[in-house]
């Protein structure tokens, strides 16, 4: 595997730095993105923001997968090719890239006092003061994929723009950016992206731009997903259609999609190619930086992702959830990376995982760990949610599909009296199909566990006669 300080090497020679490299200065690592498209509104806030006199400072943020380094990099090729701004570009993602990208600018442009031999502090501080120098000019520093807020320390330049692609909050507002969200695609944009990567592999025929649109709209439109999903096509020759009944069949079959490697040329070279494992480096620091707020990521993977109470949250006895200041740093850590995102209601907070980012984390867990957390998903669910009573309806409606999703599956025990718990709520509620199937498969894991108790497993079948009766079967009534 070729390393950054590799790439960087080559590309400063190809620059002419044997000598002295002259004006301007140019470290762009990655060649022009010709399939890139969209995005223009984005670049135009990038643009109008690093137009501005003095310093500037920009943060491109959003989930993991959005394209912010496509976005920067078509930025600074449109500013390389328009203007005499000297450009560089840095890895972030840690602190030995991080150096070896200043070396290389330093070898570069021969900073002074900034020799390959110094101590890495004082080289630091002395490429730093260039930059606030009157010598370093005009300049475009892209720090890309800079994750970490604490390897990045302020600078007080009056000159130049810095442009951070995080996935990280904390990193934008700790570095004072200006910050330009970057999310999914807008429609018309995921469908041309996906044209231009699918485009070599054939043309759409009739009736598959809709089977697209829906491929597209079920991974959130984000771009590494809509690129991915095209490569996967391409490469085993798989039509729109087949793809997306394969996506349709279970969540094994479209973590399997999703996890395929593909090749992309202008991405870090020690970054991993796969939809889904994309996430998993921001999993690890998230873990490692505050553990509360990696298990209650992993809890929530296991819930339905949409509409999660913050209740739930609050009182799932995950380790830390009882201080509240702790709890509040865990959120807003999740929230930060742009992996959960949050719903004000009248009187309630609710959460919202994103789709790719459930499958990711239920991909990125060992067997033993699914096991543990989807156990412990159920648990929560089973001893927060009611028994039936007609004040606690709203609270029932918005536990539900919570339920629902953490009994899809297990066969505990526990299982099956949470099923018997919902099969009541939609006795009282009118919806006698759906406490039919609650009922029968609550019966079913109790003949599966060789349940002994007479007076429940009686009460059981009374509920299920009770449905019955309710469907107008009178004779299993």
């Amino acid at each position: 595997m070729v390393n950054l300080g590799t790439i960087y090497q080559q590309y400063v020679i190809i620059a002419g730095d044997q000598k002295e490299a002259s004006r301007p200065y140019r470290i762009i690592p990655y060649s022009r993105n010709t399939k890139f498209t969209g995005r223009k509104s984005i670049l135009d806030s990038v643009k109008s923001l690093s137009g501005r006199k003095g310093h500037n400072r920009i943060a491109l943020l959003g989930l993991g997968g959005s394209g912010k380094t496509q976005i920067a990099l078509e930025y600074v090729h449109q500013c390389a090719s328009e203007s005499d701004r000297d450009i560089y570009w840095v890895q972030g993602s840690g602190v030995l890239k991080f150096k070896e990208g200043f070396r290389a600018i330093a070898q570069h442009v021969r900073i002074p006092l900034a020799s390959a031999d110094m101590e890495e502090e004082g080289f630091l501080l002395s490429v730093r003061r260039w930059f606030e120098g009157a010598d370093s000019g005009n300049w475009v520093l892209v720090m890309d994929n800079a994750d970490n807020e604490e390897d990045f320390a302020s600078n007080n330049s009056p000159r130049g723009t810095l442009i951070f692609t995080t996935r990280s909050r904390q990193v934008a507002l700790r570095q004072a950016c200006e910050r330009i969200e970057v999310g999914k695609m807008e429609e018309d944009e995921a469908r041309a992206l996906f044209s231009r990567h699918y485009g070599s592999g054939g043309n759409l025929r009739d009736g598959e731009e809709e089977v697209v649109a829906m491929i597209l709209g079920s991974v959130g439109r984000l771009p590494l997903a809509v690129v991915g999903s095209a490569a996967f096509m391409v490469e085993t020759e798989t039509p729109p259609p087949e793809y997306w009944t394969i996506f349709q069949e279970n969540d094994k079959r479209r973590t399997k999609l999703l996890s395929q490697q593909f090749s992309d040329i202008r991405r870090d070279v020690d970054m991993t190619e796969s939809i889904l494992s994309t996430y998993f480096i921001t999993f690890d620091r998230i873990t490692e930086q505050m553990p509360t707020a990696g298990d209650l990521l992993r809890l929530i993977a296991f819930f339905d992702r949409q509409n999660i109470p913050e209740e739930l949250l609050r009182e799932s006895g995950v380790e830390g959830v009882d201080d509240p200041v702790e709890f509040r740093q865990a959120v807003g850590k999740l929230s930060g990376f742009s992996l959960v995102t949050a719903t004000k209601g009248e009187d309630k907070t609710f959460y919202e995982l994103h789709r790719l980012v459930q499958l990711s984390v239920q991909a990125y867990l060992s067997p033993e760990e699914l096991n543990k957390w989807r156990t412990t998903a159920l648990r929560v669910i089973s001893r927060i949610f009611p028994k039936y009573e007609h004040e606690l309806r709203n609270i029932c409606d918005a536990y539900i599909p919570h339920a629902l999703t953490v009994t899809d599956g297990p066969t505990d025990v526990i299982a099956e009296d949470l099923c018997f718990r919902m099969a009541e709520w939609f006795l009282h509620l009118g919806s006698y199909d759906r406490a039919e199937v609650q009922i029968r498969r609550c019966i079913r894991l109790r003949e599966e566990h060789k349940e002994q108790g007479w007076d429940k497993g009686h009460g059981r079948l009374m509920l299920l006669g009770r449905v019955s009766a309710c469907q107008g079967k009178a004779r299993e009534a």
